[in-house]
């Protein structure tokens, strides 16, 4: 959208949240949200991997209160093999002009100028969105977890929400795909590691991912396998030698889908704060996420099989490009002793 172009970047969240909320207050006024029949919906999720991952519950409620409904997301395209699967959805579209005129729900829960302007000239009978959410709860002194934050956009259709958990779904030829990989190379049990992260100041020491390597192949049998895209195969490749010990990479070899798979399958999961994480943090495995720079709480991965270590320093948040302690940041007092430690109470139940 040209206009947002000419908006200065730090004021652009805030213009677009304001507008957001106005646009809202003024589709829905003062009608009764939870009585309006819905047939059409299109959910608006503009975003990373990690934060669609946290939104996917969102599909599922929709469904249950709607159920003969058609829902469509918008969303980035390589995002796509993460929800193709997923049955609560049934059209995924990748540019606003790819949507429908009309829409009896807009559920926007990230958009931009585009989706904005769509739905001012498309109005839907009903429509919800973060900015109201999270300006509430800025207002409270409040940065709920997503998963709650995706939880309260959808509140207002429900007496009570329902308390579903988001999930992912593998399709049929990615397990296929996985299980004949795992078959060829005899692996019966493994660790799934990601050491990649978009920022530098997001990821853990590859020394001690190799450490780590050579002690949970030692220590429970498990075999070694890392994954990331094709930018992390040097960085993978340096970690499997320093391990010492037979390892294998996935990186660039498979897609959203083909990890949603392998996922399926692991018995651990240990990765720096990334998308990921948070696929690994709802595929119902024991998981564990080294978290630096990153604001606390909002993308810790949630469930009982899941932990996280975050040593949280007076700097954080921060900009994640340049750190105020060179040598000694957030994520290099991250220790090998405590990650072992973490990893020995998410597998106490499983390796007594």
């Amino acid at each position: 959208m040209l206009f947002g172009k000419f908006i200065p970047h730090n004021y652009q969240e805030k213009l677009i949240y304001g507008s957001s909320f106005l646009l809202s207050r003024l589709i829905n006024g003062n009608k009764s949200l939870k009585e309006i029949p819905v047939q059409n919906i299109l959910v608006v999720k503009l975003d990373e991997i990690g934060d669609l991952c946290y939104s996917l519950h969102v599909f599922d409620a929709l469904k249950e209160k709607y159920p003969t409904s058609k829902i469509t997301l918008l969303c980035k395209s390589f995002c796509n093999a993460l929800v193709e699967a997923h049955p609560s959805i049934d059209k995924i579209v990748h540019d606003i002009n790819e949507t429908e005129s009309k829409y009896d729900l807009w559920l926007e829960l990230r958009g931009n100028w585009n989706t904005m302007f769509k739905v001012f000239f498309h109005q839907p009978k009903i429509r919800l969105d973060r900015a109201t959410i999270r300006l509430k709860n800025k207002k409270m002194g409040a940065h709920p977890h997503e998963i709650q934050t995706n939880t309260e956009i959808i509140s207002p259709l429900f007496d009570t929400v329902p308390n579903l958990q988001p999930h992912l779904f593998a399709s049929e030829s990615e397990i296929t795909k996985a299980n004949n990989w795992l078959q060829k190379h005899n692996i019966n049990k493994f660790v799934l590691m990601h050491p990649g992260a978009r920022k530098e100041l997001r990821r853990w020491n590859p020394e001690k991912f190799g450490m780590l390597a050579n002690w949970l192949n030692k220590q429970y049998g498990l075999s070694i396998i890392f994954t990331g895209d094709s930018s992390e195969i040097n960085l993978i490749n340096q970690i499997i030698k320093l391990s010492g010990v037979p390892a294998y990479s996935l990186a660039g070899e498979i897609n959203l889908g083909g990890l949603i798979a392998f996922l399926s399958k692991a018995d651990l999961y240990v990765g720096n704060e990334s998308g990921p994480l948070c696929m690994a943090a709802i595929s119902n495995i024991p998981c564990l996420g080294l978290f630096g720079p990153g604001e606390p709480t909002v993308f810790y991965p949630p469930g009982t099989k899941s932990s996280y270590i975050h040593h949280i320093l007076e700097c954080n948040p921060c900009d994640q490009n340049s750190c105020k302690h060179p040598g000694n940041s957030c994520m290099d007092r991250i220790g090998l002793i405590e990650v072992q430690e973490k990893i020995v109470e998410l597998l106490a139940d499983k390796y007594e």
